[in-house]
Parts: C-alpha cells; sequence; structure tokens
C-alpha cells in the first residue's frame, strides 16, 4: 500500500433520497452542502474523531464514519490508526443524508489516502455499513447519489446494483428545512406495511415517467410524475406547514415538490434562471406563524459526488 500521502481532505455532498416515487430506490447530489472529511494516519492503531459543526459521536464504533472506515480497513487487511475530523455544514436528522456524507467521505478518503485502488461503485458497500448503524437499514438511495453524482436509481446493495440517470443541465432545487426534529425510525414507522395495488400501479408509472423526464429534459413530464403514493401522504404530518409550502413553490411555477428522504426538509424543482427571492420571503412568513427557524439551499445538481479537494 502507498503510504506517502499522510493526510487526505474530500468534500462528500449533501443527498437527496426518497425522490418522489423513488422510495428507497432513487437519490441525487446537490452542491455546495455536504462533510468536509479529513483523514490522517497515526502510528498507533487506534481511531480518533474531531467533530466540528455539530455534536456527533466520539466513541469509534459509535460513530458511522469510523464503522464504515473500519468495515473498509478490516476488508483491505489494513491495522493502521487513523485521526479523522468531521466537518459537517448541515444539520444531522435534516433529511440530507447527514449519515451517508460521513460514511461516504471516510471510505472514499481511506481509499485516496492508502492507494487501495478501489471504484467509488466498490466503495459503496463499506459506506452501507455506516448507514446501517444510523437507520438500523442498508438503503443506498442517499449512500449512491452521494459517492457517484448525479440521480443514481439502486436496484441493489450487497453488491451494488444500480445506475446514473443523467439529468438537465439547467436543473436546480430549492432546499427548504424547517427546524423541525424528525427522526429516520419514527417516519419510518408511520409507513403502512401493505399498500393497494392501484397505489402499486401508479407509482411505478411515476417512476417510469420520472426517469424519461430527467434523460430527455421534459420538465412537464418530471413534474407529472414527481408524486409519491407510498411515504409524503404519511410522512407530511410530520413537518408543519406541509401543504401551505406545496402550494406556495406550485404557484411559483416549481416542477415537482416532495420530502427529502424521511423529512423535515423539502425540495422543489426549478429551472437555474428562476428568481426564487419571492417565494422565500413567502416561506418565511408562513413559519413565522408558529415562530419556527426555515433555512434555504438552492442548488444546481452535484453530478461528481465525492471528491478530493
Amino acid at each position: 500500500m502507498n503510504l506517502e500521502k499522510q493526510s487526505v481532505s474530500v468534500f462528500a455532498p449533501a443527498t437527496v433520497s426518497n425522490v418522489g416515487p423513488g422510495f428507497d430506490v432513487l437519490g441525487f447530489a446537490i452542491d455546495e452542502m455536504g462533510d468536509i472529511i479529513t483523514l490522517s494516519t497515526t502510528d498507533d492503531n487506534e481511531y480518533t474523531i474531531e467533530s466540528l459543526g455539530a455534536e456527533l459521536p466520539m466513541q469509534p464504533e459509535e460513530n458511522v464514519a469510523t464503522v464504515a472506515l473500519k468495515s473498509f480497513c478490516d476488508t483491505i487487511g489494513y491495522k493502521g490508526g487513523f485521526h479523522i475530523v468531521i466537518e459537517k455544514n448541515f444539520k444531522p436528522g435534516s433529511g440530507l443524508g447527514s449519515s451517508a456524507s460521513s460514511a461516504v467521505g471516510a471510505v472514499f478518503a481511506a481509499n485516496q489516502l492508502l492507494g487501495s485502488g478501489y471504484s467509488k461503485e466498490a466503495l459503496i458497500v463499506f459506506a452501507l455499513d455506516g448507514e446501517f448503524l444510523a437507520s438500523n437499514n442498508r438503503h443506498a438511495d442517499n449512500i449512491a447519489p452521494c459517492m457517484l453524482g448525479d440521480f443514481v436509481v439502486v436496484k441493489g446493495c450487497d453488491p451494488f446494483d444500480g445506475f446514473k440517470i443523467q439529468s438537465p443541465d439547467d436543473l436546480k432545487v430549492l432546499i427548504i428545512f424547517p427546524d423541525v426534529p424528525i427522526k429516520t425510525a419514527e417516519a419510518r414507522a408511520m409507513l403502512p406495511q401493505q399498500i393497494s395495488m392501484k397505489d402499486g400501479i401508479e407509482q411505478v408509472a411515476n417512476m417510469a415517467a420520472l426517469i424519461n423526464g430527467l434523460y430527455v429534459s421534459d420538465y412537464e413530464m418530471i413534474k407529472n410524475s414527481l408524486h409519491d403514493r407510498f411515504a409524503q401522504p404519511y410522512r407530511k404530518q410530520l413537518i408543519p406547514f406541509y401543504d401551505d409550502v406545496e402550494k406556495l413553490v406550485t404557484s411559483a411555477g416549481a416542477y415537482g415538490f416532495n420530502i427529502s428522504g424521511s423529512g423535515p426538509t423539502m425540495f422543489a424543482f426549478f429551472k437555474e434562471e428562476d428568481d426564487l427571492g419571492a417565494l422565500k420571503l413567502s416561506i418565511l412568513k408562513v413559519y413565522e406563524r408558529k415562530t419556527i427557524k426555515v433555512r434555504f439551499h438552492e442548488s444546481s445538481i452535484n453530478k461528481r459526488g465525492v471528491e478530493v479537494i
């Protein structure tokens, strides 16, 4: 193994998962928001953690980044230690794949630092070990787009089976995140164990249309297919003023609106040239009724995924 590099820093983007009809299947990466992971080799065999921007578990067996890192190192036979600095610039539990960013950043950084030569696709299985710690579920609709960039459809996880979707260059997303805590386990517990045949058929049709709309840059098709029958009707109850926000973004010309992950974050698609200043002010006024803080992030689609900085 090449240990000439003693330290490496990577950027692992935040992600939107459960995209419309793509529950546990479809996610995409966003720009200018994510984790900066700096990984350094040490002279012992211990893992130490430093956290910036958020309170994270400091015990290696309780932190998604070091759990994923250990899974990778056990597989390649590396016995050395690491110091990992996790700099978060978005809040854990926001529905933007916080645990995925940390897990992906850690294994990608280790692969770079140790010169192991794994492809991004091959690293996904190790990052999933960290994701499992966070959600008790091996789902890759945050992990895969964080690793690969753009929109990613996930068919399977062990090994990873999925594919990227080429999205329109002028597509942008408005991220809306009210300061309301929602736990993934709580949001998942709300979901029904069975669905009707009618809802299942509608979900599959919407998923097919959404993929095609993204490939051919058909914005009306994207808008008309970004509907979810599995989770959104139930999970929106956890998000204050969800219906009010949906009306506002629809009136502003959004090409679809839905929940990011388990919430409370919501997202809406627009075109790059759309001015969203007035819309943001309207949404702020809605949340002022209950003195709930709300933040926004406008972003193009991150088509690169995790990368060395």
